[in-house]
């Protein structure tokens, strides 16, 4: 497959685009807000599970670091954690925040109360926070402009207990005339990211231990053939206190 861009924030594009390449079709460019990383770095003091990896340093100047196979500790902030099993050919972005497998971006982040949707994915980019309960974003991404969302279903993930959507924008959206070329995912402001048409989702909306935490397994350009190829990472996710 050809090379298919997605911006993330200023800081990761370079590193994500070939990553991205992996689950797209065309040459089509997106943008998101310019911020700094918001994922917490893990700590050297943490002690970890026997066969439990903590993420590598990254290299001076760079915002990605590719991974061996296994199964990786990573931060979300000071005291949430979350393990996860990855593939061989995962690039980690800013700290774990972005998971490029070969099949698909995972994006694991807390979503306190700036947490939200675009007020309109394509025209309108700014995010709009949508309360702080699991059972607002559920109602906010139900009804959320551009992109064809099932009705929600309970789940659990990682130990957690919450919501699951699938999400697809179709490869008829006319995204030419979204800002970018793009149309916006819901998001923390600072950590919001873009793509273009086609697009298949999966989002999981979670209380872990009474906070919100959001999982989207991303994909911009693939089938959902190719969007199935691995059905482990995501379901292989636990959260532990601590970092």
């Amino acid at each position: 497959m050809s090379p298919r861009t997605i911006a993330t924030r200023a800081a990761a594009v370079a590193a994500l685009l070939p990553l991205i390449a992996a689950c797209s079709d065309d040459d089509v460019p997106a943008t998101a807000p310019d911020s700094s990383s918001a994922a917490a770095t893990p700590t050297e003091e943490a002690v970890l599970p026997d066969g439990v990896l903590a993420l590598p340093e990254r290299a001076a100047g760079e915002t990605s670091v590719d991974l061996d196979p296994g199964r990786y500790h990573i931060a979300l902030d000071d005291t949430l954690s979350f393990d996860v099993d990855l593939p061989a050919g995962t690039t980690a972005h800013d700290d774990g925040l972005f998971l490029a497998t070969p099949s698909f971006v995972l994006k694991t982040e807390l979503a306190g109360d700036q947490y939200g949707v675009p007020r309109d994915p394509c025209t309108d980019q700014v995010i709009e926070p949508t309360g702080t309960t699991v059972e607002d974003l559920v109602a906010a991404l139900s009804d959320l402009p551009a992109y064809e969302v099932s009705p929600p279903r309970a789940t659990q993930l990682g130990g957690a207990d919450g919501a699951y959507l699938e999400v697809r924008l179709a490869r008829t959206y006319d995204d030419a005339s979204c800002t970018g070329g793009a149309v916006q995912l819901p998001s923390n402001p600072e950590t919001a990211v873009s793509g273009p048409a086609p697009y298949l989702g999966r989002w999981w909306v979670l209380d872990v231990d009474g906070r919100r935490v959001v999982v989207q397994q991303n994909c911009w350009g693939c089938t959902r053939d190719e969007f199935d190829t691995d059905t482990h990472t995501t379901q292989s996710i636990t959260f532990t206190p601590g970092s």
